[in-house]
């Protein structure tokens, strides 16, 4: 339904719209926005009792409190959503005053309202600021994990189990009891910094104990029992009856036997990434001893200007044999994560929902909407063809004959640009900081990085030297960490690379 009120055009609604923005006109002074839009969401329980009587009147009562009762306005109910809603467009400018009128602290106004005309109506009391709750909230954090993994988070088990908690410590009488009403539900309490923070026992999960009630806080707790005093005894001489274990958050009855077949395979996947990263760390550390005796004997052997060229080479060659490594790994890597393709609880009713099991598309509809799946390619394959593209083209260059070691500098700093600017097509959402750059290189080997922003990076291979602006401050730091690794002075706009005392960091970086 839709109508319009405060318009001379009466329910003609096309020319009661011409009429408000012919109002709107007659007011020149104002620069800011002159239509209010207010959206009124009704919870769908709701909606059988709604009649197009108590929605007029809906709109008139936060008419009369926003103070546009004289305004032209427009209203329209419809459900294109999960919820029926009503949109109500106020004209702020009074149709004979002329003057423009805003709410002052308007959401404070319309949450009264919604608390007045919910009881008024006999609808459904939603969450609000008037609204006094004495449970504590989730974290955004906290809140975030559930949303997106369906399993409870840390912050909602501790919150669960407040009522029972602060039950047990009112009865306590000194800090041991204290630690065993904790222990009862595998949680432990301890200083940290100036405070206390609820812990598991079993895991690294952690909260701020006044978060679960200001009772618990340090100063509360020290006047009631004295000074702190940790457990007397060992963890296993206090009872546990339960402890955290991410459980689900819907409520399905057949849930028990899909959450028992998620663990298994979550188990097999864990214990194959497990397996295939102690593979990988293993390999890579052969690679390492190989160079690092490679660059051992170059050092023993060769002076000055040759051993430097020689040791970028061979640092050139272990990050290409690196990169192998990885390349290798990560296929079988994405092997194991096609055979278990979840990594979550939601993710697995997804996977289950998507093959026509209803009882996982059940429980997803448990919590009233299906939370929109996210993009779970992995990037990882392409940045490393990128990588490796990149590495032939450097050793390419720095073993190329009859060039002098000046242009030969130039032409590697020129290749490590353009590979960060290939590497940033495969990030979608990421920076565009070197995409569309120009170089060019003088006769002295230094190089100069022209960005499509404005700036510009210059490389005489003992300092980058970039103008003075955000963008390629940025871009700088990425280019000469990318060129000499992490350990990078900076003063002012002039970066640097780390002392020659370092392992002769500036050659194996370079």
């Amino acid at each position: 339904m839709s109508w319009c009120a405060g318009c001379w055009a009466g329910d003609d609604f096309e020319l009661a719209i011409r009429e408000v923005a012919d109002t709107q006109a007659l007011n020149t002074r104002t620069t800011r926005e002159k239509t209010y839009h207010l959206i009124v969401s009704f919870r769908p329980e709701d909606e059988a009792k709604l009649t197009p009587e108590m929605l007029k009147e809906i709109e008139l009562e936060f008419a009369k409190a926003l103070g546009f009762e004289e305004h032209q306005r427009h209203c329209g109910v419809h459900k294109n959503t999960n919820n029926l809603h009503m949109h109500v467009a106020y004209n702020m400018i009074h149709p004979e005053k002329l003057s423009r009128h805003e709410p002052f602290r308007d959401y404070h106004i319309r949450d009264r309202v919604c608390r007045e005309l919910e009881r008024r109506f006999g609808l459904t009391i939603d969450n609000g600021r008037s609204v006094e709750s004495t449970e504590p909230k989730l974290i955004p954090v906290a809140a975030t994990v559930e949303a997106q993994t369906g399993q409870q988070s840390f912050d909602g088990y501790v919150k669960e189990r407040r009522g029972a908690i602060l039950e047990a410590l009112g009865q306590a009488a000194e800090w041991q009891q204290v630690h065993t009403a904790f222990a009862r539900y595998g949680l432990e309490i301890r200083p940290h910094g100036n405070g206390l923070v609820i812990k598991d026992r079993n895991g690294k999960h952690a909260i701020k104990a006044s978060s679960l009630d200001r009772s618990l806080s340090m100063g509360n707790l020290v006047r009631r029992f004295g000074a702190y005093v940790p457990p007397g005894q060992a963890k296993e001489h206090y009872p546990e009856d339960e402890r955290y274990t991410a459980k689900p958050v819907q409520r399905e009855p057949n849930r028990g036997a899909l959450y028992e077949e998620y663990q298994a395979g979550i188990a097999t996947r864990k214990t194959a990434l497990e397996d295939l990263n102690t593979r990988a760390q293993a390999k890579l550390e052969v690679v390492r001893i190989r160079w690092e005796l490679e660059r051992q004997n170059i050092s023993r052997e060769f002076f000055g200007r040759h051993r430097f060229e020689l040791l970028k080479i061979a640092r050139l060659h272990e990050a290409e044999n690196r990169l192998q490594v990885q390349k290798r790994i990560h296929v079988e890597r994405e092997k194991v994560r096609q055979e278990t393709p979840y990594a979550s609880w939601t993710d697995f009713l997804r996977w289950k929902a998507d093959q026509g099991n209803e009882t996982a598309l059940a429980i997803l509809r448990s919590k009233g909407r299906l939370i929109k799946q996210e993009r779970v390619l992995s990037q990882r394959g392409q940045r490393e063809n990128i990588q490796e593209k990149w590495l032939k083209e450097q050793l390419k260059i720095a073993t190329s004959a009859g060039v002098s070691s000046q242009a030969r500098r130039g032409l590697l700093a020129v290749a490590k640009a353009s590979e960060l600017a290939e590497l940033e097509t495969s990030a979608p959402d990421g920076r565009r900081l070197f995409s569309g750059f120009s170089s060019s290189i003088d006769t002295k080997g230094t190089v100069f990085i022209r960005l499509a922003s404005g700036g510009s990076i210059r490389d005489t291979g003992k300092q980058i030297i970039f103008s003075a602006d955000e963008v390629t401050r940025e871009a700088a730091l990425l280019y000469a960490k990318a060129k000499w690794g992490k350990a990078i002075k900076l003063k002012d706009n002039v970066l640097s690379p780390p002392g020659r005392n370092q392992k002769q960091l500036l050659e194996i970086n370079c």
